[in-house]
């Protein structure tokens, strides 16, 4: 091989890699857990596809005749301008509505979102699941919302709690569970964190209730590597703990 050749090669090799980078995980994002059984491109399409669907009817755009009121008095140069301006911001990463992340653990992705509330929207997609009883997908598994994220620590995990805890435990007493799940982590210890969270609560209203077996609230904590991934999720146990097939009544193939 020539030179020329291997400086070709050399340079299309780290064309190829720089446009291809990945996000990295950080904190305080949002997004949703997507569990699959090694089919991980096919269960990104099928999650890119469910949740775009949803999306779209939870959170419609904005009314066009309302944009046409806004630029009437615009210069013509001015719109075009702020127009382009917009579509590149929508076309950068960060502004991307949904956008897979390697978790750290086999068989579950992070989808990170940029809509308000991940919660509101999977529990959309269970409900709709669960009254029709059609089946959605076929390598998305198990899709949990996921609405802060943090370091994985006992610490971390409690002061990351405390933001989301107010506006789900302050109003009116609820049952609630904490789920606590771990991969490729053995620092982080289980019972801490679930005494940790459950003072916290406690402390916001002492007449919020455990139900290990129908709570209307579940905390959510997973622990991968690193960081930890938290949600407060309703109906997580009447909804299957948000697995697509067994709600459908399809044989539920993971407890990832």
């Amino acid at each position: 091989m020539s030179k020329a050749d291997s400086k070709y090669k050399s340079k299309k090799f780290f064309m190829k890699q720089g446009g291809n980078r990945k996000v990295a995980l950080d904190l305080n994002l949002k997004g949703f857990l997507c569990s699959c059984n090694n089919r991980e491109k096919d269960c990104i399409r099928e999650a890119y596809n469910l949740l775009n669907e949803y999306a779209d009817k939870l959170y419609p755009a904005a009314s066009r005749v309302e944009e046409t009121e806004e630029v009437q008095d615009e210069d013509i140069s001015e719109s075009l301008t702020k127009e382009i301006s917009d579509l590149k911001e929508e076309s950068t990463p960060n502004k991307k509505r949904f956008q897979a992340i390697e978790s750290g653990a086999r068989n579950l992705l992070f989808i990170r979102t940029t809509v308000p509330n991940p919660a509101e929207l999977a529990e959309a997609i269970v409900k709709d699941v669960h009254e029709n009883g059609s089946q959605k997908t076929k390598f998305l598994l198990r899709l949990v919302p996921v609405e802060t994220t943090c370091r994985a620590s006992v610490a971390d995990i409690g002061n990351a709690f405390v933001q989301l805890a107010e506006k789900h435990f302050q109003d009116s007493a609820q049952t609630f569970n904490i789920m606590f799940n771990h991969r490729n982590n053995n620092v982080v210890s289980r019972d801490d964190v679930i005494k940790l969270i459950a003072e916290k609560i406690s402390a916001i209203r002492p007449d919020h209730k455990v139900d290990l077996k129908a709570a209307k609230l579940s905390v959510i904590v997973e622990v991968i590597k690193g960081f930890a991934f938290l949600s407060l999720v309703p109906d997580y146990l009447k909804y299957k703990k948000y697995n697509l097939l067994a709600i459908c009544n399809q044989e539920e193939t993971t407890d990832s």
